[in-house]
Protein backbone atom coordinates (compact mmCIF):
# COMPACT_ATOMS: atom_id res chain seq x y z
CA UNK A 1 0.00 0.00 0.00
CA UNK A 2 3.08 2.42 0.53
CA UNK A 3 4.78 1.65 -2.93
CA UNK A 4 1.03 2.08 -4.73
CA UNK A 5 0.40 5.47 -6.78
CA UNK A 6 -3.64 6.11 -5.59
CA UNK A 7 -3.47 8.48 -8.84
CA UNK A 8 -2.71 5.51 -11.27
CA UNK A 9 -2.97 2.28 -9.62
CA UNK A 10 0.84 1.23 -10.45
CA UNK A 11 3.71 0.55 -7.65
CA UNK A 12 5.92 3.57 -8.69
CA UNK A 13 5.07 5.95 -6.20
CA UNK A 14 8.31 6.21 -4.77
CA UNK A 15 9.99 5.36 -8.38
CA UNK A 16 12.32 8.86 -7.48
CA UNK A 17 13.16 7.88 -4.02
CA UNK A 18 13.76 4.20 -4.87
CA UNK A 19 16.15 5.81 -7.74
CA UNK A 20 18.06 8.36 -4.89
CA UNK A 21 18.48 5.41 -2.83
CA UNK A 22 20.11 3.47 -5.07
CA UNK A 23 22.40 5.78 -6.23
CA UNK A 24 23.77 6.12 -2.57
CA UNK A 25 24.08 2.57 -2.19
CA UNK A 26 28.14 1.30 -3.99
CA UNK A 27 26.34 -2.36 -4.65
CA UNK A 28 28.22 -4.15 -7.42
CA UNK A 29 28.28 -7.08 -9.74
CA UNK A 30 28.88 -10.48 -7.53
CA UNK A 31 28.24 -8.55 -4.04
CA UNK A 32 26.56 -10.71 -1.48
CA UNK A 33 23.78 -8.63 0.14
CA UNK A 34 21.58 -8.94 2.91
CA UNK A 35 18.47 -7.43 2.98
CA UNK A 36 17.13 -7.35 6.63
CA UNK A 37 13.14 -7.22 7.63
CA UNK A 38 12.57 -7.46 3.80
CA UNK A 39 8.90 -8.41 3.69
CA UNK A 40 7.48 -8.91 0.55
CA UNK A 41 10.83 -8.16 -1.02
CA UNK A 42 10.44 -4.52 -2.48
CA UNK A 43 13.83 -3.82 -3.03
CA UNK A 44 14.47 -7.46 -4.65
CA UNK A 45 14.56 -6.48 -8.15
CA UNK A 46 16.53 -3.32 -7.33
CA UNK A 47 19.41 -5.31 -5.88
CA UNK A 48 19.21 -7.86 -8.39
CA UNK A 49 20.03 -5.47 -10.77
CA UNK A 50 23.28 -4.27 -9.24
CA UNK A 51 24.58 -7.74 -8.11
CA UNK A 52 23.83 -9.48 -11.09
CA UNK A 53 23.81 -13.12 -11.60
CA UNK A 54 26.93 -13.77 -9.98
CA UNK A 55 25.68 -12.05 -6.88
CA UNK A 56 23.32 -13.31 -3.85
CA UNK A 57 20.35 -11.43 -2.24
CA UNK A 58 19.47 -13.32 1.67
CA UNK A 59 15.82 -11.94 2.04
CA UNK A 60 15.36 -11.89 5.62
CA UNK A 61 12.40 -11.51 7.49
CA UNK A 62 11.04 -13.50 10.69
CA UNK A 63 7.33 -13.54 9.39
CA UNK A 64 6.90 -16.77 7.52
CA UNK A 65 3.84 -15.11 5.41
CA UNK A 66 6.42 -12.38 4.31
CA UNK A 67 9.04 -14.73 3.06
CA UNK A 68 5.84 -16.81 1.03
CA UNK A 69 4.84 -13.85 -0.59
CA UNK A 70 8.41 -12.95 -1.37
CA UNK A 71 9.20 -16.03 -2.54
CA UNK A 72 6.19 -16.35 -4.47
CA UNK A 73 6.82 -13.12 -5.95
CA UNK A 74 10.56 -13.30 -6.91
CA UNK A 75 11.88 -16.73 -8.49
CA UNK A 76 15.59 -16.12 -9.47
CA UNK A 77 17.96 -18.31 -8.66
CA UNK A 78 20.33 -16.31 -6.59
CA UNK A 79 18.02 -15.85 -3.88
CA UNK A 80 17.92 -17.27 -0.86
CA UNK A 81 14.59 -16.83 1.33
CA UNK A 82 14.97 -16.91 5.45
CA UNK A 83 13.11 -16.91 8.10
CA UNK A 84 14.48 -15.74 11.26
CA UNK A 85 14.68 -12.34 13.33
CA UNK A 86 17.69 -10.25 12.72
CA UNK A 87 19.17 -10.81 16.08
CA UNK A 88 19.36 -14.54 14.92
CA UNK A 89 20.18 -14.52 10.96
CA UNK A 90 22.07 -17.63 10.61
CA UNK A 91 24.39 -16.39 8.50
CA UNK A 92 27.93 -16.51 7.98
CA UNK A 93 30.72 -13.92 9.61
CA UNK A 94 31.76 -11.15 7.36
CA UNK A 95 29.56 -13.43 4.47
CA UNK A 96 27.84 -10.07 3.21
CA UNK A 97 29.34 -7.17 1.23
CA UNK A 98 26.43 -5.04 2.56
CA UNK A 99 23.54 -4.91 4.80
CA UNK A 100 20.42 -3.01 4.11
CA UNK A 101 18.09 -2.36 6.74
CA UNK A 102 15.38 -0.70 4.70
CA UNK A 103 11.99 0.58 6.40
CA UNK A 104 12.35 -1.74 9.41
CA UNK A 105 14.85 -0.39 12.06
CA UNK A 106 12.19 0.79 14.06
CA UNK A 107 10.64 -2.11 14.51
CA UNK A 108 13.80 -3.99 15.93
CA UNK A 109 13.13 -4.04 19.81
CA UNK A 110 16.45 -4.46 20.84
CA UNK A 111 18.19 -2.23 18.48
CA UNK A 112 22.24 -2.98 19.65
CA UNK A 113 21.50 -6.55 19.84
CA UNK A 114 20.33 -6.52 16.39
CA UNK A 115 22.49 -4.50 15.09
CA UNK A 116 25.18 -6.31 16.53
CA UNK A 117 24.08 -9.59 14.50
CA UNK A 118 23.84 -7.71 11.59
CA UNK A 119 27.70 -6.57 11.69
CA UNK A 120 28.65 -9.72 12.66
CA UNK A 121 27.36 -11.20 9.15
CA UNK A 122 28.65 -7.75 7.62
CA UNK A 123 32.50 -7.84 5.91
CA UNK A 124 34.74 -5.85 7.05
CA UNK A 125 34.68 -1.95 5.27
CA UNK A 126 31.27 -3.51 3.71
CA UNK A 127 28.24 -1.01 3.35
CA UNK A 128 25.67 -1.03 6.16
CA UNK A 129 22.53 1.08 5.91
CA UNK A 130 19.51 2.19 6.87
CA UNK A 131 16.71 3.48 4.75
CA UNK A 132 13.08 5.27 4.64
CA UNK A 133 10.89 7.94 2.53
CA UNK A 134 10.51 9.52 5.44
CA UNK A 135 12.44 11.76 7.60
CA UNK A 136 12.74 10.39 11.24
CA UNK A 137 9.81 12.38 12.89
CA UNK A 138 7.53 11.68 10.22
CA UNK A 139 8.35 7.51 10.94
CA UNK A 140 7.81 8.18 14.53
CA UNK A 141 4.80 10.26 14.38
CA UNK A 142 3.14 7.32 11.99
CA UNK A 143 4.07 4.64 14.60
CA UNK A 144 2.74 6.93 17.51
CA UNK A 145 -1.03 6.70 15.58
CA UNK A 146 -0.85 2.99 15.24
CA UNK A 147 -1.39 0.57 18.34
CA UNK A 148 0.55 -2.24 17.05
CA UNK A 149 3.70 -0.13 15.84
CA UNK A 150 3.48 2.77 18.46
CA UNK A 151 6.69 1.98 20.55
CA UNK A 152 8.83 1.35 17.34
CA UNK A 153 11.10 4.64 17.35
CA UNK A 154 13.98 5.37 15.09
CA UNK A 155 16.16 7.32 17.31
CA UNK A 156 17.23 10.84 16.93
CA UNK A 157 20.42 11.52 14.98
CA UNK A 158 22.77 12.12 18.52
CA UNK A 159 21.36 8.72 19.54
CA UNK A 160 21.36 7.17 15.77
CA UNK A 161 24.86 8.05 15.45
CA UNK A 162 26.33 7.15 18.72
CA UNK A 163 24.18 3.39 18.69
CA UNK A 164 26.30 3.03 14.88
CA UNK A 165 29.35 4.46 16.14
CA UNK A 166 29.80 2.50 19.15
CA UNK A 167 28.92 -0.90 17.22
CA UNK A 168 32.14 -0.18 14.89
CA UNK A 169 30.40 1.75 11.88
CA UNK A 170 32.04 4.67 10.23
CA UNK A 171 29.32 6.92 9.07
CA UNK A 172 29.62 8.56 5.29
CA UNK A 173 26.19 10.05 4.93
CA UNK A 174 23.77 10.31 7.32
CA UNK A 175 20.25 12.16 5.27
CA UNK A 176 17.04 13.12 7.75
CA UNK A 177 14.86 15.19 5.85
CA UNK A 178 11.08 15.28 5.17
CA UNK A 179 10.34 12.41 2.60
CA UNK A 180 13.78 10.75 2.95
CA UNK A 181 16.21 9.09 5.24
CA UNK A 182 19.10 7.41 4.80
CA UNK A 183 22.42 6.49 6.50
CA UNK A 184 25.11 4.82 4.69
CA UNK A 185 28.10 3.53 7.17
CA UNK A 186 30.99 1.33 6.65
CA UNK A 187 32.24 -1.53 8.89
CA UNK A 188 35.18 -0.37 10.31
CA UNK A 189 38.16 -2.69 9.79
CA UNK A 190 39.61 -4.88 12.79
Amino acid sequence: MWYRDHSTGRYDKHAKDFERLFSLLPLKPGDHVLDAGCGTGVLVPLILERIGENGILYELDYAERMIAANRALHQAGGIRFIVADAESAPLDNDSCDAVICFSCFPHFHEKEKALSALLRILKPDGCFTVSHFDSSAGINRHHESCPAVMHDRLPDEGAMRALLQTAGLGIELFIDEPGFYSIIARKNRR
